[in-house]
């Protein structure tokens, strides 16, 4: 399934354009603008909460859209400044910039300098931010580079900050954000990667669903081919992700990740690959043609929305916008099949859906200590963010947002909150260098479906390609 981040991330240190800083001082006579919808891909704002107020008053978007931009090195550029930079389409920089607004409210005597960016060119523009010795205060950091910007000494130990009060997040939360056991990066909120699944096409094709608490890979074959034999379907498409290629491994009792490099067997590799070939030839899934195709188009086109699979895979924070593509409010999340047919032996896993980093080099290091702290245990700010960055760990949190989430997020949250018990511990980082490695997992897969390689070539090819990526 498609995420948010569909886009190839470039190189964590590749030279870039100077970014545009803007402040969150409003522009004059400005009185706010209309909210638009999420790009394509993106998980939209709850139908309740930020719909109440469909303007945003007071020229508080303006501070971060209309005021006057121009060129900055990136640095904070007084003592009270703190500069913070993160992604998103407009819709997350609207709702970004009334936290912050949020938080220049309770705390006036900090300014903070907004550098809002989509996805693409985010990556450039901080290499060059942070090569040029003027990292933004706060970052906005993913897991592919979280290592990469580690291992390089640009991130602070969030740990060793005065007024970062980490008490209200749990352990694998922040487990998730730790490199080489310094806690570098704090989750914005969590999500898992499940299958989902059209109850409408089981029904038609005389299928029962699964008990996904003790259903193995064997039937999730099983399933799947009687979906196809029926007519009414395809069986499965998408997932082919390295969230399933974890899930997969560590339920062999492997990692996709070590420190040097990828933590697995080539056999277990192999064996992953070996997995997608069988249910192709057997007829269960899309043909190669087909399911090249279906990774490339949009989320309304793939063969899951348009009721031509009866099973895929996704994110938890992508449910509202996958039932809203297949067009029906019954699509379902399980948990991932196992080879014990044991829920607490299934590999999954809460992935942070992203992070919030401070510069090591920061002089502003207290007062983005204290954003950091204000974006993920204030109330207010909770209530604002809602799960777009993913389910926070806080119940606090959560029982902030209170109406304003829809009956989709209550869903997610309560997913979540059922398979936390069963979760062992968070997968290893991604180490540096390896940002680009889904691409080689992708196109070895595609390799192996048109039977241009072996499963078992194609694990061997995967570790020397991967293996090869990893630096420092």
């Amino acid at each position: 399934m498609h995420t948010l981040h569909q886009h190839p991330a470039p190189s964590a240190f590749r030279a870039a354009p100077a970014p545009l800083t803007c402040r969150t001082s409003p522009a004059p006579g400005s009185s706010g603008i209309w909210l638009r919808a999420a790009g394509a891909g993106s998980r939209p704002r709850s139908q309740r909460g930020f719909h109440r107020r469909t303007v945003l008053a007071g020229g508080l978007a303006s501070s971060l859209l209309l005021a006057a931009c121009g060129p900055s090195a990136g640095g904070a550029s007084t003592s009270n400044e703190v500069s913070f930079t993160f992604w998103g389409p407009s819709f997350y920089q609207e709702f970004t910039a009334e936290m912050v607004e949020a938080f220049h409210a309770a705390k006036p005597e900090v300014e903070v300098a907004l550098q809002p960016s989509e996805w693409d060119g985010y990556w450039d523009r901080l290499a060059t931010q942070v090569a040029g010795g003027t990292p933004p205060d706060v970052i906005n950091m993913d897991g592919k580079f979280i290592a990469e910007y580690s291992g390089r000494g640009v991130l602070a130990d969030l740990e060793s900050l005065p007024g970062l009060d980490l008490s209200g997040i749990d352990g694998a939360d922040l487990d998730a954000g730790r490199v080489d056991g310094v806690l570098t990066g704090l989750s914005t909120g969590s999500n898992a990667w499940v299958v989902v699944v059209n109850p409408a096409l089981f029904e038609k094709a005389g299928v029962e669903m699964p008990d996904d608490t003790t259903w193995t890979w064997d039937d999730f074959r099983d399933i799947a081919q009687r979906i196809a034999d029926s007519g009414v379907a395809t069986g499965v498409s998408g997932g082919a992700s390295y969230a399933d290629l974890t899930i997969f491994l560590r339920q062999k009792g492997e990692d996709l990740w070590a420190a040097d490099g990828m933590g697995c067997a080539a056999e277990s590799l192999a064996e992953w690959y070996q997995l997608y070939l069988d249910l192709q030839e057997s007829g269960a899934t899309l043909g190669a043609d087909a399911a090249v195709e279906d990774g490339s188009v949009t989320i309304e086109q793939t063969a899951f929305s348009t009721g031509r699979s009866a099973m895929s895979w996704t994110w938890t924070n992508q449910l509202q916008s996958v039932r809203d593509a297949a067009g029906t409010q019954d699509i379902v999340m399980l948990r991932p099949p196992s080879f014990a047919g044991s829920a607490s032996e299934n590999g999954l896993f809460k992935k942070a859906t992203m992070y919030w980093s401070i510069a090591k080099a920061s002089k502003n290091a207290e007062k983005a200590a204290a954003l950091v702290d204000f974006l993920v245990s204030d109330p207010g700010a909770q209530k604002i963010q809602l799960l777009n960055r993913g389910v926070p760990s806080s119940a606090a949190a959560i029982e902030a947002m209170g109406d304003a989430l829809t009956d989709t997020d209550q869903e997610v949250v309560e997913f979540l909150t059922a398979i936390t018990p069963e979760l062992g511990s968070a997968p290893a980082v991604q180490p540096m260098g390896t940002a680009d490695s889904q691409d080689t997992f992708t196109r070895l897969l595609s390799d192996v479906r048109f039977k241009r390689v072996t499963p078992a070539e194609a694990a061997e090819q995967t570790l020397t390609e991967v293996n090869g990526m990893v630096t420092g």
